[in-house]
């Protein structure tokens, strides 16, 4: 394990900083980029109730109240928003602010405030916040800005051929993203409380796309929750095969 030193802290160019914003708070952490065997060290982690108070401005006091993520790191912001609209990148190639448009017409909101990733052959536009857009490029210019859906998405196609589903668990929220090899099925975020939650949301879908449960391996992973016992045994039961 390596051993830093406060000169290693001190050099803002060995470290990466990941920032994760989403309707009930927001967390920065520092990644080493030369020793990997180093663990991400939190700068901060602040939460609030959802629905409590301008989300914009929760987000800039959070931010302002710890001054070290201002500086100069590379960034990456990973932003968590359930309105995630997926579009193929085919659609948007010949006309400008087509991505906008098109979220604007299902989620309403100000074009200027959609953002956009993109992975291969689909798009997905996100904005979580009024302004959060222009406040995250003023405040972190040249950071990587993506949503946490669209990550999910890469990694879930990515797992090789066949139906997958892969599930990612979190306080009060599951990503369900299914794929058929490389071409993604469905992808969406919703709440849950029990494991039997999300076994219900998560054979519904596959009910939906007409899949057969025994022909799927499903993907699962937490992130600060305990995986529910008893949805695993309900997968273990009736899907092609679980990986945890």
């Amino acid at each position: 394990m390596t051993t830093l030193t406060a000169a290693d802290y001190a050099d803002t160019g060995q470290w990466r900083l990941i920032v994760k914003i989403g309707n009930g708070g927001i967390s920065a952490h520092l990644e080493n980029t030369i020793h990997r065997d180093v663990d991400l060290q939190e700068l901060f982690s602040t939460t609030w109730e959802e629905g409590s108070g301008s989300l914009l401005q929760h987000i800039e006091n959070a931010v302002y109240d710890h001054p070290r993520v201002l500086d100069d790191f590379s960034a990456r912001i990973v932003v968590y928003d359930r309105k995630t609209l997926f579009m193929p990148t085919e659609l948007l190639l010949d006309t400008e602010g087509a991505e906008e448009t098109y979220y604007t017409s299902v989620y309403g909101g100000d074009g200027a405030d959609v953002m956009c990733e993109g992975d291969k052959e689909v798009t997905a536009a996100f904005m979580l916040a009024p302004g959060l857009k222009g406040f995250l490029s003023r405040t972190f210019p040249g950071a990587r800005i993506g949503c946490n859906l669209m990550r999910k998405v890469t990694e879930c196609r990515g797992k090789g051929e066949g139906k997958k589903l892969s599930l990612s668990l979190r306080d009060g929220e599951a990503d369900f993203v299914m794929a058929d090899g490389g071409n993604l099925l469905s992808a969406s975020t919703r709440s849950w409380k029990t494991g039997d939650d999300i076994a219900y949301f998560a054979f519904n879908l596959m009910n939906v796309y007409g899949v057969d449960p025994k022909d799927v391996n499903v993907y699962v992973d937490a992130d600060g929750v305990e995986v529910p016992s008893e949805m695993m045994a309900f997968f273990g039961k009736f899907a092609g095969g679980v990986n945890v």
